[in-house]
């Protein structure tokens, strides 16, 4: 599932730490494309797939500074289209009855007629 997820960074007025967020940013699994946006510029936006969000904003805390997750949308792109195109159908289980395997009973006697066994 693709997501765009926006986060809120301070940055304490440096470029140096922009430029950090959004290596950050970019070298996370997942991510197809990283950007700055906002008024203050203090807004990156991470689009790909299956983003793990919370490691990231972790990351950013520890690296960078304060991070808070903002949005998180799912973006509808083309998957729809094939969902209706390729329509499964339920799947049949072969019709297999396995029983319970058959015991056997023996007549055990509990006292033996002869009980001399020496002899």
């Amino acid at each position: 599932m693709k997501q765009k997820v926006v986060i809120s960074v301070s940055f304490n007025g440096s470029k140096n730490s922009q430029s950090k967020a959004l290596q950050i940013a970019a070298g996370f699994s997942g991510v197809d494309s990283a950007a700055i946006q906002g008024e203050d510029k203090n807004q990156i936006v991470v689009t790909g797939i299956n983003i793990d969000m919370v490691e990231l904003v972790k990351k950013l805390k520890k690296k960078v500074g304060f991070s808070t997750i903002l949005t998180v949308t799912v973006i509808d792109g083309d998957d729809k289209d094939k969902d209706e195109d390729d329509e499964e159908e339920p799947k049949v289980w072969p019709n297999c009855h396995v029983g319970v395997p058959p015991y056997y009973i023996y007549n055990v006697p509990a006292y033996p007629s002869n009980s001399c066994t020496i002899l």
